[in-house]
């Protein structure tokens, strides 16, 4: 794969670039908030995790805990200054329903529509549900803790506790 232009002068300026590890689990190409094009060492940045979370918009239960993952992220933003990306892969049949239902997920990124990653992923943690929430290692693309959705209402405490595992 061909490295951007970004990438090369970061990397050659001893900046931001993501673990080879982890661009071979997620891939390297995502959209912002925005709807563009972000690599993966934008999206990680140097956050010790991220979540890879699998939804849909036609999902009842995806809808009703959305909500409380965004606000999990900001609380942990705002409150212990911590960045936990997380990577929206959708479940949902049309780009359009995909991009609206992303609109809600302040500070997420997201797996492009269709990425074949997606199902890869949810094959390989047997997400054989939505909504589900993987937290992997962010330098070693190693597993934290699957089904974190779960335990997303602890709030900060659960995001200490996966760091404790790493």
């Amino acid at each position: 794969q061909k490295e951007s232009t970004l990438q090369l002068v970061l990397r050659l300026r001893g900046g931001a670039t993501a673990s080879a590890p982890l661009v071979d689990l997620v891939g390297n190409t995502f959209l912002d908030g925005e709807g563009n094009t972000v690599d993966l060492a934008a999206v990680a940045k140097d956050a010790p995790l991220i979540g890879i979370y699998f939804s849909a918009h036609w999902c009842g239960p995806c809808r009703h805990f959305t909500p409380s993952l965004v606000e999990f992220k900001s609380s942990l933003s705002e409150e212990e200054d911590v960045d936990f990306p997380i990577i929206f892969g959708s479940s949902d049949q049309d780009e359009a329903a995909m991009r609206e239902y992303f609109g809600s997920m302040e500070g997420f990124n997201a797996f492009k529509f269709g990425d074949g990653k997606i199902e890869a992923l949810k094959a390989k943690y047997g997400a054989s549900g939505i909504p589900w929430l993987v937290v992997v290692n962010a330098k070693t693309g190693e597993l934290v803790l699957n089904e974190a959705d779960t335990e997303v209402p602890q709030g900060p405490q659960a995001y200490k506790k996966w760091l404790s595992a790493i």
